[in-house]
């Protein structure tokens, strides 16, 4: 396939996307970060064009001289059908390979993908499919990290180190494949750097692997945080309650299901078999998963 030298982000200024762009431009890609706004902050040596993602015309025009895209803009927060134009401008200026906006738990597992909060991305991953069949000039690959290390850790999205409670799912022993947030840039990286090797196909990362209990231990909080255990399908009854309320509470239901995918233990979200060596994506040592939980235990 023919080399890429010039990449575009949408979404640089989230939670992964300034990672995703140091990482590019640190490798060599020429880099054009997509946002509403000409004055957004990016790192300084990438460039920043503006577009209006309501507008297929502005995209392609955007994508014009881009070998590829990559997403970063958050699903349930951007609508679908922005999603979806995003996709079909990127196959109508011609890019050479799209990578969605996904960076988190595997999809390719049904009952996963079947989880209303992951209902968009399913839709992406059919409509990527059909795309590639249509035009073989396009083509796809989607990125499967498994959920943020430091940002979880930071945001108290997988555990609360720091009490006085923090709620135990299946007992905390549940092995969980991980990423930071360099290390998603860097598979980023290894998948345009590889195009035919991850052609048309998901590709999994991670390097680490935690547990609820291995990130207590580490903390040093272990005898100091209240432990609220609860079962992982309590989770999902959670989230039916709060869609069920007089005012849907959509972000308690949607973190319900995602901590649920995580933690359940039965979808493969212990990855057995990675494309690190591939992707280039580093392990983390001992020192450095202990340093990233001390810091905001």
């Amino acid at each position: 396939m023919p080399e890429i030298k010039r990449v575009a982000v949408a979404g640089a200024t989230g939670n992964i996307g300034p990672a995703i762009v140091t990482e590019l431009v640190e490798a060599g890609f020429e880099v054009t970060v997509f946002s509403r706004s000409s004055s957004a902050k990016t790192d300084s040596r990438a460039r920043v064009q503006q577009v209006d993602y309501d507008s297929k015309e502005s995209l392609v025009a955007a994508l014009k001289d881009q070998d590829a895209l990559v997403n970063t803009l958050p699903m349930n927060v951007i609508p679908l059908d922005v999603h979806l134009r995003i996709l079909d401008a990127a196959r109508a200026a011609g890019i050479k390979r799209y990578l969605p906006s996904e960076f988190g738990c595997d999809l390719s597992d049904k009952e996963i993908a079947s989880l209303p909060v992951f209902a968009d991305k399913a839709t992406i991953g059919d409509k990527l499919s059909e795309t590639s069949q249509q035009d073989p000039s396009f083509t796809w690959t989607r990125v499967y990290t498994g959920p943020f290390f430091d940002w979880g850790i930071e945001m108290n999205f997988f555990i609360n180190l720091k009490g006085p409670s923090t709620e135990i799912y299946n007992g905390g022993d549940v092995p969980v494949s991980s990423t930071n947030v360099a290390g998603v840039g860097q598979a980023v990286v290894g998948v345009l750097k590889h195009l035919e090797e991850t052609k048309n196909r998901c590709v999994f990362a991670s390097n680490t692997t935690f547990s609820q209990n291995k990130l207590l231990e580490l903390s040093g909080n272990a005898d100091k945080v209240k432990r609220v255990d609860v079962k992982a399908e309590d989770l999902l009854k959670r989230a039916d309650e709060a869609l069920k309320q007089s005012s849907p509470d959509f972000k308690t239901a949607f973190v319900s299901q995602i901590l649920y995918a995580i933690f359940a233990g039965k979808f493969g979200n212990h990855f057995t078999k990675t494309d690190n060596e591939l992707l280039g994506v580093k392990s983390l040592s001992e020192a450095e998963l202990t340093e990233v939980v001390k810091k905001y235990a």
